[in-house]
């Protein structure tokens, strides 16, 4: 072992550091080789088995049906669970009145209309409401309407004001409000 030494300083010597380097370089492949490639193989073959899994149920026909099916139950049990009582629909009413009182509007008038939505299986009331005022008041009546009225919805928002200058401009609101028959 005492010439050890000796011997690495004179192979060095006489080739340079290249072939030592290029020496550690085979070691770190070899060692990165049987560490990586095991590990690599196996993802690569679970990624495959997976691949085969989804082009196997995307064949099926009644996939996108089976898969959607689910969530489409949920949204439509979690939006009739939202709908109002149409028997409720004077107090609804009232409250778009009340917040309309509390925003500091005037609601004087209102146009009505009532549809039922054959496909879902619910009445939608739609209710224009024209009001005027600045826009602070405007945005605080139909926050208050759409926090008090989970059922409610703004479908049409016009604004018209006199000149630029003008800090009070008129509005032309639609409501809906989402009913269904019976109790809430």
């Amino acid at each position: 072992m005492k010439n050890a030494g000796l011997m690495v300083q004179l192979f060095l010597y006489r080739h340079g550091w290249w072939p030592m380097a290029g020496a550690v370089l085979l070691v770190l492949g070899l060692f990165t080789h049987l560490l990586w490639v095991p590990q690599l193989a196996s993802r690569t073959a679970a990624s495959q088995a997976e691949l085969q899994r989804i082009q196997q149920a995307l064949s099926d026909p009644n996939y996108a049906s089976k898969t959607k099916a689910p969530l489409l139950a949920q949204r439509h049990t979690a939006f009739m669970t939202t709908l109002a009582a149409k028997k409720d629909l004077p107090e609804l009413i009232k409250t778009v009145f009340a917040e309309a009182q509390k925003a500091g509007l005037t609601l004087t008038q209102a146009e009505y209309k009532l549809s039922y939505q054959q496909d879902g299986g619910y009445y939608t009331y739609q209710m224009l409401a024209p009001v005027k005022g600045g826009y602070p008041s405007l945005r605080r009546f139909v926050d208050g309407v759409l926090n008090a009225i989970p059922a409610a919805a703004l479908e049409e928002v016009t604004f018209k004001r006199d000149g630029i200058g003008s800090s009070t401009a008129e509005a032309r609101l639609r409501f809906a409000f989402y009913l269904k028959d019976g109790q809430p």
